[in-house]
């Protein structure tokens, strides 16, 4: 730690000198706008969708300063109405300090600090901006939006390097932060929203290592994570099968393959993660959960201002593909409940245990600051769904989606 301070005070001492340029010349400043209607012939996604929903809006603003050749400043401001996940109250996305500690032709290293976007797979440092999304949505399989604040950022530092070869390159992002999560986290891991809280109060681990083939022609790589987030229950929260403060563990682990020709592109992501409860009552210690999710997307450039798409992707719990196991134990778990405590609650059928989706769409470049995009989605399945805005016990099986917005950036 001696060392990096060092280090980090050498490159401050450099900014004097570098900042007798014409400051303006450091600093870049950039901005977007979205806008999304959604509809959906059953349940709900992104507010009152089943009747047609405008409540997805993106503004933000973000920029950079280079203090110094070794030392920047970058920050987003995000304001986000989505649904009932988001109302628009604006935050701040992310806030760094990059410090770049060793350059040469070989590679480089540093360090981030502050609000940091974690590493995770290959999108989730660029979902926040509409034009570099897979496409309206990401693969909700592995990129959840229900859980966005929690796999987003993390307080903390992360060191990162890249190695340059003769034809490639290997990047290793790796570091440690608290999440941060939200309601819609308590919602997704408890079920709804309770009278206590969920807080990031422990340290969890990101790290990815992503080799770039080629030119970029090939990337491969590997993510993984490790959060611990605390539960704090309520004086409300009291249960007749008592219910107390404790800890959910989640750990969450993507390989990650991409082929970018000239005008074919191919991702396809695998998802695994386990997800445990400790010390919070019967009920949540014994609903600890394994997830498997992929997806696999083919990408078509017609012109460089039009480009169409088309993905399948899947998640499902505990190996049970249809669900049906999940919900047996469901079924037993609520007996138990109501056998054993006089409680009564609804299990979850088969279809809330898994997710099937193909997705259709594409954009078009209006102009190079504006993009119209469209996807339609054929869903058996509704774990990628938010309890926030369903219920889930009495969801449809079968639903599809429609969805259409316009992005401006600057």
């Amino acid at each position: 730690m001696k060392h990096i301070t060092a280090l980090l005070l050498s490159c401050l001492m450099t900014t004097a000198s570098f900042a007798d340029n014409d400051w303006s010349d450091n600093l870049q400043v950039h901005g977007f706008a979205s806008q999304a209607f959604v509809y959906t012939t059953d349940n709900n996604f992104y507010g009152d969708s089943d009747h047609g929903s405008v409540a997805f809006t993106e503004l933000g603003l973000n920029a950079s300063f280079q203090l110094s050749p070794s030392l920047r400043l970058a920050g987003q401001v995000l304001s986000r109405h989505a649904g009932e996940f988001d109302h628009g109250s604006p935050r701040i996305d992310y806030a760094l300090i990059d410090a770049t500690l060793i350059s040469s032709s070989k590679g480089r290293a540093g360090v981030y600090l502050g609000r940091i976007k974690n590493p995770i797979g290959l999108y989730n440092d660029t979902r926040d901006v509409a034009h570099t999304r897979q496409g309206i949505f990401n693969a909700q399989t592995v990129y959840f939006d229900k859980v966005r604040e929690l796999i987003m950022s993390s307080d903390g530092m992360q060191f990162y390097s890249e190695y340059l070869f003769s034809n490639g390159a290997l990047l290793i992002q790796a570091g440690m932060g608290y999440p941060l999560p939200d309601k819609n986290v308590e919602h997704t891991y408890m079920g709804k929203d309770w009278a206590g809280n969920i807080s990031g109060d422990e340290l969890g681990l990101f790290g990815r290592v992503m080799y770039e083939h080629d030119g970029g022609r090939w990337i491969y790589a590997i993510t993984g994570s490790q959060t611990t987030l605390d539960f704090n229950h309520g004086a409300a929260d009291a249960t007749p099968f008592g219910l107390s403060s404790g800890e959910i563990e989640i750990d969450y682990t993507i390989l990650s393959a991409q082929y970018n020709g000239e005008k074919w592109q191919f991702t396809t992501e695998v998802a695994l993660q386990h997800t445990s409860y400790n010390d919070i009552s019967i009920a949540f210690d014994n609903a600890g959960f394994d997830s498997t999710a992929y997806y696999g997307q083919l990408d078509y450039k017609f012109t460089p201002q039009w480009q169409a798409f088309i993905r399948y992707e899947e998640i499902h719990l505990h190996d049970d593909w249809n669900g049906k196991k999940t919900a047996e134990k469901s079924i037993a778990n609520s007996q138990f409940l109501a056998d054993n405590y006089g409680i009564q609650q609804t299990p979850t059928p088969a279809h809330a245990n898994y997710a099937k989706i193909w997705t259709v769409g594409g954009y078009w470049d209006i102009k190079n600051n504006f993009r119209i995009r469209t996807e339609y989605q054929l869903v058996e399945g509704t774990l990628t769904l938010s309890p926030r805005e369903n219920n889930i016990p009495l969801s449809d099986k079968y639903w599809n989606l429609f969805a259409i917005s316009l992005s401006y950036r600057f």
